[in-house]
């Protein structure tokens, strides 16, 4: 007889994400520094995988799947199956790669788990600095025990945003040429390395906004709960070209003028001559 699904609240699966990452960052943590090993390109000659982030995937789905074995599983570096809860996770188990690799000590774990309804719960795992964003839907999100808040900025002008270019040239060709249309516009851009924990910095206030052409889910999807439960907002604009900008997260008040600001910069620079 089939097993039959078990329901799962939002503090649970937050409770499963949270010891899940601290799983992945005890294999990451152990390795930082050191040679890489098991290096081989993935979408382009600089998107690249190591045997560090695979072992971390394998230990965040081995301890998700001891729990919760009906669920579906999505991950970065490959690991996929169907379930049959309702429930899925989707698992970047080392978001900032090259930063991990070039031994700059920026990077994080991230996991999202979902329902019907959207995302259920999500976390942000920096281990070096002990900082673990998480969020349960309709519970907030909080920096450890701590709530989190994004920033009452107002004023896009004086706004510092994050942004993250991809792995093809000639898409970050174009993504410079929008980036260039933008800074004159705000306080000043930061490009970290890491989207989760750009948005987990949204969520905080350390940044007041966040713009990048990431579209995979894993990518995106912890960190944009954090800012909506720690009341942003978060669009996903669908663009025509992958290159193009994809999730706008911000405070409130400024994050239709961002949106206007990114519409502008793209058509400005599709137009442009190189």
């Amino acid at each position: 007889m089939a097993r039959e699904a078990v329901a799962l609240t939002a503090e649970e699966a937050l409770e499963i994400a949270v010891g899940a990452a601290r799983a992945a960052a005890a294999i990451l943590v152990e390795r930082f520094g050191g040679p890489a090993a098991g290096l081989r390109a993935k979408s382009s000659a600089t998107d690249m995988v190591s045997e560090a982030d695979e072992r971390a995937e394998r230990a965040v789905v081995s301890y998700i799947r001891e729990r919760r074995p009906d669920d579906a599983l999505v991950a970065e570096e490959g690991s996929q199956a169907a379930g049959r809860s309702g429930v899925s996770w989707y698992i970047d188990p080392l978001d900032g790669t090259t930063n991990y690799l070039y031994g700059i000590p920026h990077w994080a774990v991230a996991i999202c788990c979902a329902d019907a309804d959207g995302a259920l719960a999500g976390v942000v795992y920096d281990p070096l600095r002990g900082e673990l964003f998480n969020a349960a839907r309709g519970g907030g999100a909080r920096l450890g025990d701590r709530r989190l808040r994004v920033s009452d900025k107002t004023d896009l002008a004086t706004a510092l945003i994050a942004t993250g270019f991809a792995y093809v040239a000639e898409s970050r060709r174009l993504q410079g040429r929008i980036l260039a249309n933008v800074l004159g516009e705000v306080r000043d851009v930061r490009r970290l390395g890491s989207a989760s924990l750009d948005l987990g910095y949204v969520a905080s206030g350390r940044f007041d906004g966040y713009f990048e052409s990431v579209d995979q889910p894993w990518d995106w999807m912890a960190g944009a709960l954090l800012v909506r439960e720690a009341g942003g907002r978060v669009s996903e604009l669908r663009p025509s070209q992958p290159a193009l900008p994809n999730i706008v997260a911000s405070a409130k008040a400024i994050h239709d003028p961002l949106t206007r600001l990114l519409t502008k910069a793209v058509h400005s620079a599709q137009n442009s001559i190189d």
